[in-house]
């Protein structure tokens, strides 16, 4: 195996900021190299307004990441998210014959090719399907049906599509930096597999992904994926509200958000006095500020 062919790279663009995550592959054990970063002004809830701003964070933050980790970048696995990213569930089901026999692993694919037909828009393209349940003569739950003796399978599918013009910008985005595409994967779906433990996809949860301009969002019921959505409200809405509000520059807004903000009423403190830079000068306020 080459020396590149050790390293598995995923870039991440966002609303704010562009990541590009270098890890080396040893066996089954995955071992984080490097990560560049850059900031981003090309793109906006998960679309890219601006390609040549997104070509130029892509190769800051892949200049990084290859002079931390010593060896260059060619390929990469690249996040999809945003408005455009639509997921439904789907059911199909396929006859194994007149007799009950074994349900065998084609038996599983063509039930799940099965539960994919469904009906897309042009500019709609599939990006993963992942399977729920299987069913065999109506019996329910069943996660791996192989083996068992039956006459019909079914099979439960969680689908996720995206845009395909928004999809392809992205990749032309990555090719235009010097960047080959092989493989795409649902933001919020990479990040669960990365925090979420199976206990807790197992009893239920859903996975908040906040980003600048969107949250994308992954609910788990039974260990499985049951709904992903994103929803167009992110860290940059509260931000922009905050100046406004308060007549200061972003950069102050933001930096007010991270020093006094808070997501519970119970860190609030009585005495909120804080000092706010506005154009040429700087004001005193006393408040309490909730997010």
């Amino acid at each position: 195996m080459a020396k590149k062919d050790k390293y598995l790279v995923g870039l991440d663009l966002g609303s704010t900021k562009t990541c590009m995550l270098v890890a080396e592959m040893d066996g089954e054990q995955v071992r984080f190299v490097a990560l560049g970063a850059a900031e981003s002004k090309g793109l906006r809830k998960g679309l890219i307004v601006n390609l040549d701003s997104t070509v130029s964070s892509i190769r800051r933050a892949a200049e990084e990441a290859e002079g931390v980790a010593n060896v260059p970048i060619e390929s990469a696995v690249i996040g999809v998210a945003g408005s455009h990213v639509r997921g439904v569930n789907s059911r199909g089901g396929v006859s194994l014959g007149n007799r009950a026999r074994d349900v065998e692993r084609d038996d599983m694919r063509r039930a799940i090719d099965t539960a994919r037909n469904i009906a897309l828009p042009d500019d709609r393209e599939i990006v993963h399907i992942l399977p729920q349940e299987f069913l065999v003569d109506a019996q329910e739950g069943i996660r791996d049906p192989i083996g068992m003796v039956g006459q019909r399978l079914e099979a439960n599918v969680h689908i996720v599509t995206s845009s395909v013009s928004a999809t392809q910008n992205l990749v032309t985005a990555a090719n235009k930096a010097g960047i080959l595409i092989n493989d795409t994967v649902l933001e919020p779906l990479a990040s669960a597999e990365a925090c979420l433990a199976q206990d807790e996809k197992e009893m239920g949860c859903c996975l908040l992904d906040i980003g600048g301009g969107s949250t994308d969002l992954v609910v788990y019921a039974g260990g499985v994926v049951r709904h992903s959505g994103t929803v167009a409200i992110g860290g940059d809405h509260f931000t922009n509200d905050l100046a406004v509000g308060l007549r200061t520059p972003i950069p102050e807004a933001e930096k007010i958000k991270h020093l006094h903000g808070c997501a519970s009423s119970q860190f609030l403190r009585e005495d909120g006095a804080i000092e706010i830079a506005s154009v040429g000068i700087v004001r005193h306020a006393r408040f309490s500020l909730a997010i």
